[in-house]
């Protein structure tokens, strides 16, 4: 099977069809393991109990509540209703950073893919924040997302809120935060009040996050064209590590005081764990 960021290099029908097959493949597993946690899973909740009647399937009986009682009950589950999935993307040039063959930009649509199919499968509505004509089927959606690129400097107006969302919603952020510290904070807590739920992706890979070369001077070269630098890396490692775990930590602390839920990306785990653990992270930050 292709890596993320092959998928995303072939043409575009091509790589429509390459991402479908890659999102389907990788969610059914992912949701053998739901099923197998005490989750009903993304957007699914309990309704009510009923009677069991002749046809239904065993599998929806609640064998605990018959130990108990000595009565055969099914377990009803229902979709939530009007629930609005939007997916706030940073396409600054940064996010084309690598590591282990997928940019952050690539990790991000994969992500956004397999979210948008959970969605569509429940028939709510989903769509990318600031895009024009949002798509109203699934095919669609996915062509518009194989086409989009990081393209230029951050600019945190054109991810910001300008009014509250009157349906229920969850409001998925994808960025790794580099940009003004200040900006960057006050669109976290823009979102807080346009929408009940939010959940900031944060794409901090391990490789640039403990900055772990194998010798001593490196070029680093500013993705969004702000020049380069030399570094010797030996020297300065044990300051970078406390900055940016400092940084991290201002971040996450301003999510915990708005009720955002934060989750990183680290580069490190293959897709199928990470979309489990994604989804995981979110049915238990809202209950």
């Amino acid at each position: 099977m292709k890596t993320i960021n092959q998928i995303f290099q072939t043409p575009n029908f091509e790589a429509l069809k390459a991402l479908k097959l890659y999102i389907k493949h990788h969610i059914e597993g992912v949701m053998i393991g739901m099923h197998q946690s005490s989750k009903t899973g993304f957007g699914i909740e309990f309704k009510e109990y009923r009677n069991y009647v002749p046809g239904d399937s065993l599998k929806q009986l609640d064998w605990k509540y018959f130990a108990r009682t000595d009565h055969y009950m099914i377990k009803e589950a229902e979709m939530e209703k009007q629930h609005d999935f939007i997916f706030v993307l940073d396409k600054s040039l940064s996010m084309n950073f690598e590591m282990n063959d997928a940019s952050k930009f690539n990790w991000s649509r994969t992500l956004i893919a397999a979210l948008a199919y959970l969605a569509n499968n429940q028939h709510d509505k989903y769509y990318i924040f600031n895009q024009d004509n949002p798509p109203q089927d699934f095919d669609t959606f996915l062509y518009r997302l194989v086409h989009l690129k990081p393209d230029g400097e951050t600019n945190r107006n054109d991810l910001r809120p300008s009014q509250k969302i009157q349906n229920k919603s969850t409001v998925f952020i994808f960025t790794d935060g580099y940009s003004d510290e200040d900006d960057f904070h006050d669109l976290l807590k823009n979102w807080t009040f346009s929408s009940r739920e939010v959940m900031l992706i944060h794409l901090l890979f391990d490789n640039e996050e403990q900055l772990d070369f194998n010798g001593q001077y490196f070029t680093f070269k500013d993705l969004e064209g702000r020049g380069s630098v030399q570094v010797n890396t030996e020297e300065g490692l044990q300051e970078y590590r406390s900055k940016i775990q400092h940084w991290k930590r201002k971040i996450r602390k301003t999510c915990a005081k708005n009720g955002i839920v934060y989750w990183q990306v680290n580069g490190q785990a293959n897709i199928q764990k990470s979309i489990f653990e994604l989804l995981n992270h979110f049915n238990h930050s809202w209950t």
